[in-house]
Order: C-alpha cells, then structure tokens, then sequence
C-alpha cells in the first residue's frame, strides 16, 4: 500500500530597507515555495498505486485569517513566495475534491501546519499529506458465495444517506474501492439464495476514522448468529468487520427514535421476516425508561414502504424526559418479535432569556439587555447596534439606538427594547444606524465602514414558532447605502421593520461591508430552520400587535447543539445603510413555543 505526500519547504529571506523620510527601520521577510511530491512505502491503508501531484492544491494564510497565496496546482510553484515576517498556516489538500461525498478510487488527501516567519532567519518546513476519508471495500466467503446466487451491498453515509456506493458480488463493483467522508457507515446486504429467497440484513460501523480500511467481510453464520465481529491490525490501520448471514430469512425489526420536546418521530424496518409478514400485528410500543409495562402507540403508522419500512409520531410526552420505545410483532408466541429497545430523551422546552425584555444593563458606554449579574458571569444572550456607537472609534459617537424603554410597554410594570434607527456620525464622519436587537454578539467594528456581527447562541431544544409583541413607526427613508439592491429602500418609500428566527448548525458571522456574508435563510445548508415577517406586516403597526413566527425546518434530524438566531430591526435593510432616522420600534414579551408538530419549509 502506498501513501502519498507532499513536502513544502519554505527558505525565508528578510531584507533591510532604511526610511528617508522618518528614519525608521522597514522590515520585509522574502520566501521560497519550494514543493516536492513523492510517494512513501508505509502502509497505511489501501489506495490506488499512483496519485498524480497536480491534484495537491496549497494554501498559505496569515494570522487574520486571510489567504495571501494559493494554488490548484502545486508544481506551478517554481518562483519565489515573499511574505511578511509572522504566523502562517498552509494548508494542503486534493484539489477538485473536497473528500465530503462518497466515491469510487477517490481517496483525499490533507494537512494543515503553521509557520512562524521570523526576521533574518530561514525557515523550512515539512508537511506530510496524509489520507483524510476512509476506504471501504467488501469481500465475501466461499461458502458465502455458494449459498447466494446473488448478494448486493449498499454502504452509507449515517447522516446522509444519498452519499452512497454499491457493491455486487460477481460483478466488477465487488472488488472496488469506495472512499468516504469520516463518519460511521450503513450497510444494507440484500441477498438471493438458490430457491429465490430473498432476505435482507443492515448493519451499522460506528467509531471509523482518517486513514482506516474498512473491510466488510460476509459469510455464513453458523448456528444461527448473525452477530458482528471484528479484528483490528493496528499496523495498517485495517478494521476487518466479519458479518454472519443466515441462508435462510429471519425474522428481524429495528426501530429508532427522533425526540422533540412532547413529541417523537418513530421508525421501524422489517429488514427480514421469516414468515408471511401481516402488518396488522405489528405495532410501536413505549415507556418511561423505569417504568415495567409497555404501552401501544395509538397514533396511526404510516407505510414508507411496503412491508418494510414503518413511521408514527408519538405525542403527549413531558419536556426532558427518559423514555424507551421498540417495534414489536405479535407473531402469537408469548414474548412476540421485538427490536432492540431504543432509549431516547426527550429535550428540554429551554425559555427564552429575558424573553420579556425588562431587564437592561449599562456596561461603560453600552446598554445590554441582560441583569448586571448575568452580563459579568457569563455576559449577554442578546446584543444590539449599541458596541457599534459606543465602544472603540464608535466610543466617539456615544449613542446607543436601541435600550430599554418603560413608557411604551405591551406589559405594565417591565420594561420593551425601543430600537430608534439614527444617524451615527463625530467630526461630520458618519453613517446611518440601523437600530438592531438580537441574539449573539457584537464581533467588531470594521475600519469606519460598518461592522461584523456573530449570529446566533449556542441553544439544546428545537421550538417551533416565535411569539412576542411589536409597535413599529415606520418614516420615511433619508438614507441609503451605495451598495443597496436596485428597487430596494429607495429614498423617500416608507421604511420596513424586520424580524426574523433561524435555528443553525454554527454562528453565523455577517459583515456588513461584504454582501457575501449577508444571510441567506432558505440556502444557506447550515441553517436548518427560519422564520420571518413578510414585508406585508412590516409596517407602521399604530400600537401593540402580536406576532407569531414559525421555524420553518428544512429538515427533522437532529444535532447535540443549535444555534437560536433571533434578529430585530428598526430598518430592514439597515445592512445596507440604508433606511430611515423617523423609524421606531418597540418589542415586547417575546416567547419561544414548542408545539407538536413543527412546520416544513417549501
């Protein structure tokens, strides 16, 4: 077996350059990229016998998270590389290929190492590109071979079941080699004995990691046992999976379980059945995980597909619950046909913090709408445009548009945030402010431009909607941005207000002077579920009027952490800068619901 790598070697030179105009010293550091592709003999994992190097792309990036130098092609680099003196990361990997989908002879390769770029010093640096998805290939026994006229085997992505490739014993795809993403596997067996029995069996390969060969090896099961067994050389990294089949079909059920918070998404297969299958007798059961007795789930179950593949949803279940659920088959033995039991818990219904909005906190120059306590353990849930004018250059400025305001209120006694769009400016430099609220925080200030914010708090339940209060004055707009859309917040029309919601898979970082940053809700892959207000509703209001969001969701799987966006804004398309100084808005009560049965998105 064979391992491809690549070695950069970075020779550093610094040159001396004198000022004439302030005497001071000007340093420059100078250094060549030299790359150099050859093969070692270290088995690590099967591969294909040659790689050609033009695959290698290198990236170089400075310690601001910038590229300064990139190729698709790493033999290109023959001329000398000049970089400033400091830390440096390089990154190396198959160019074309990102190593994210399954593939036939696709193996992907990568590293990442830094480099400290010091003055009057030549550096080197050795990089070693190692496998970074896995190789999947199957082998089946004599004597699996003839009890089976034929046997197909489908291996999965877990969390994507399109990422696909198939195996077939006696055709060429039986000996190829499937590269995959790092994440555990499915496999589907279906097989064919000689009386034209069909019988199929799935399993599933967790713990898998870079650079290991997995071998899925079937053959007979003797006495009955279809168990996994499996046997680890660690000097190849070969994980060999031994998969007992019986000739004959058995009877089989797996069930799993997606848990909301009252709520749960079961499934169950048939993958084998021995007998003929009456869907009649079977059913979902379940129970609190101490309790002794099952319980029938009476929602109906659909039929995703015929005799095989069954669904419920099971409803009426308490917040941050254990329960545990199975399929079961009332084949008229006194124990029945059961899966495995499945434990399962359901999730929290977490409140929305400072939902209600009464508590606001001056932090130096800043409003917060947090408690003081909060903010010094463990700072603010929600941020606004106020870092924005009050702290850094925008200290100058000393305005805060959007706190805390205990006049217009929906509820007597607390208090509503009253976001006032205004124009920010010191020394007759300045831009519109879009006054904003929202869940995450304040990253920086972006020269005199504008700003980057992070999105988005980390979050552990999934709600459904979005409900609160608004009262929203529109004016008319008086300013408006360079880079504003054509046909969008043209001056004069009335301002809109914005409110949108987003559960995501990360933070979401937007700067506001790059468009290409700006969130795309339906697109975006990492955001899994969004809701907002339609331009309809985004008007003068003319007083108190009550709102509810849905999340709309994209997809029901789902993630040990979200991450909650909520955005508020005075000026819908204050990310442009654009919109009016008359527009205020007030909000008030706001509160996460966590129904029964999410809404899909179109």
């Amino acid at each position: 077996m064979k391992k491809l790598y690549t070695i950069l070697t970075a020779c550093l030179l610094l040159a001396y350059l004198g000022s004439c105009q302030n005497e001071e010293t000007e340093q420059k550091a100078v250094g060549y990229l030299m790359l150099q592709v050859g093969t070692d003999k270290t088995t690590l994992t099967k591969t294909e016998d040659t790689y050609n190097p033009k695959q290698i792309a290198v990236k170089i990036v400075n310690s601001a998270g910038k590229t300064v130098k990139e190729t698709d092609d790493c033999t290109t680099w023959t001329e000398a590389i000049e970089l400033p003196v400091g830390t440096y990361t390089i990154e190396a990997s198959s160019a074309g290929f990102d190593g994210k989908t399954a593939g036939w002879d696709k193996p992907y390769y990568a590293a990442k190492e830094t480099v400290d770029i010091k003055m009057n010093t030549n550096t080197s640096k050795e990089i070693v590109c190692k496998l970074a998805n896995v190789l999947v290939t199957v082998e089946f026994s004599d004597d699996f071979r003839a009890a089976f006229q034929s046997a197909v085997v489908g291996v999965s992505d877990k969390s994507n079941s399109d990422n696909k490739v198939t195996f077939e014993m006696r055709q060429a795809s039986e000996t190829g080699k499937a590269y995959f993403p790092v994440t555990d596997l499915i496999s589907n067996l279906t097989v064919s004995n000689y009386k034209g029995e069909l019988h199929s069996k799935k399993d599933t390969i967790t713990g898998i990691k870079a650079q290991e060969n997995v071998i899925l090896r079937y053959r007979i099961a003797s006495s009955g046992s279809s168990n996994i067994g499996v046997t680890v050389d660690d000097a190849t990294k070969t994980y060999t999976y031994t998969i007992g089949v019986p000739v004959t079909a058995t009877s089989t059920l797996v069930a799993s379980a997606n848990a909301w918070s009252t709520f749960a998404y079961l499934t169950g297969e048939v993958p084998s059945f021995a007998d003929v299958f009456d869907q009649s007798k079977l059913e979902f059961q379940y129970k609190t995980a101490d309790a002794a007795e099952w319980t029938k789930v009476a929602t109906e179950m659909t039929v995703e597909e015929k005799d095989k593949k069954f669904a419920t949803r099971l409803t009426g279940l308490t917040p941050a619950t254990a329960y545990q659920c199975r399929l079961y088959y009332n084949d008229g033995s006194e124990e029945g046909i059961t899966s495995e039991t499945v434990d399962f818990t359901t999730e929290a219904q977490t409140p929305l913090p400072n939902g209600n909005l009464d508590s606001w906190y001056k932090s130096g120059k800043t409003w917060y709408p947090v408690t003081e306590n909060d903010y010094n353990v463990s700072g603010s849930f929600w941020d606004s445009s106020n870092p924005g004018t009050t702290t850094g250059a925008g200290a100058l400025v000393n305005k805060n548009p959007t706190q805390g305001n205990s006049t217009t209120v929906h509820t007597s006694g607390g208090q509503s945030a009253e976001l006032k769009s205004q124009y920010a400016s010191a020394f007759g430099i300045g831009k519109f402010a879009a006054a904003s609220l929202y869940t995450g925080k304040f990253n920086s200030l972006v020269g005199t431009n504008g700003a980057k914010i992070d999105f988005g708090q980390p979050f552990v339940s999934r709600p459904t909607a979005l409900h609160g209060w608004f009262n929203y004055t529109s004016g008319k707009i008086d300013y408006r941005g360079g880079n504003t859309p054509e046909g969008l917040g043209e001056k004069g029309s009335d301002d809109l207000c914005s409110i949108y919601v987003a559960l995501s898979k990360k933070q979401k970082q937007v700067d506001n002077t790059n468009t290409e940053t700006f969130l795309d809700l339906k697109n975006d892959t990492d955001i899994i579920a969004y809701g907002q207000l339609s331009d309809a509703e985004a008007v003068t209001t003319n007083g108190w009027k009550e709102f509810t969001l849905n999340f709309k969701y994209k997809t029901l799987e789902p993630l040990e952490t979200y991450y909650l966006i909520i955005v508020f804004s005075a000026s819908k398309y204050g990310d442009y800068f654009t919109g009016s100084t008359n527009s205020v808005m007030y909000v008030d009560d706001l509160e996460l619901i966590y129904g029964d049965t999410p809404v899909m998105s179109e």
